[in-house]
């Protein structure tokens, strides 16, 4: 049987749950109820950052992820492969 993990409050009162016990990745959300002496830490879903993240924010998402694309050693394609009658070619 595993002994049990005691947790304490930091000098502002707050506590800190390690995330070994949480299962949940950075900036996880968890809605706290309360019944009695029983505190319960129930998880939120995640919001997707469009839902949430104001117009810079995506900006910045988007250009982050563009610039974590693998670059591209090959040429371009031509602008000619590239013309509808070329397509079927």
């Amino acid at each position: 049987m595993s002994h049990p993990t005691v947790l304490e409050t930091n000098e502002s009162g707050a506590l800190q749950i390690p995330a070994r016990f949480l299962s949940a990745g950075p900036h996880a959300r968890f809605r706290l109820e309360r019944e009695g002496t029983v505190v319960r830490l129930i998880p939120e879903p995640q919001r997707l950052l469009w839902e949430s993240a104001s117009p810079g924010e995506r900006v910045r998402a988007w250009r982050n992820w563009v610039a974590s694309l693998p670059k591209r050693s090959a040429p371009a394609l031509p602008a000619e492969a590239l013309r509808r009658e070329n397509f079927y070619d």
